[in-house]
């Protein structure tokens, strides 16, 4: 599965996509629907406020080209990292150091000869439906429920114990600095 900013600068791949991936999940969190309108980015949010994100695993996301393209965004001094492109500003994943987690913005999937987003099904979960925008024909869970938190936990603790977040492209050999110093969005 190739990863694209809109205006193609930047590209990457996924090394072992659908299969390390718990699928689709969508959050409606103020944070998710702050950050897209602070990079004027709006227009990507569902109907209803939502942001659909496909976690993958650090090790399994190679850059292809455009590293220098990509620069690192925070809502809060210590908030997760939003990563996005500087040259047309497509949101590309949101992570955290040492964390098994890439979350890819639905955006940024180009399935090419590849994989749709569509072969992960369904989306599995809706999270945070108290931020969410008038009344939706879906569940959205309130917050994040037992049920939502085991679509993505097994990922989660496999990704520990696989190691999965040696080698992120976006973070230095560490694990915790991002490879770009991080933007405050005030």
């Amino acid at each position: 599965m190739k990863i694209q900013c809109d205006c193609g600068a930047f590209s990457a791949e996924l090394t072992k996509f659908p299969q390390n991936s718990p699928g689709r999940v969508a959050c409606y969190c103020d944070d998710c629907q702050r950050y897209l309108e602070k990079i004027k980015r709006s227009e990507l949010l569902d109907a209803y406020g939502g942001t659909e994100i496909i976690p993958v695993y650090p090790a399994d996301f190679k850059i292809l080209s455009g590293k220098e393209k990509l620069k690192c965004n925070r809502l809060t001094p210590h908030g997760i990292d939003r990563w996005s492109t500087n040259c047309c500003q497509t949101p590309i994943a949101n992570t955290k150091g040492k964390f098994p987690w890439v979350g890819i913005n639905h955006k940024a999937y180009q399935n090419g000869d590849g994989p749709s987003l569509e072969s992960l099904g369904e989306i599995k979960s809706r999270i945070f439906g108290k931020y969410k925008k008038g009344e939706p024909p879906f569940k959205v869970s309130e917050k994040m429920k037992l049920a939502d938190a085991f679509v993505v936990l097994p990922f989660i603790f496999k990704g520990f114990i696989g190691k999965k977040t040696k080698g992120s492209p976006f973070y230095q050999s560490d694990g915790v600095t991002p490879s770009t110093k991080p933007s405050l969005l005030n």
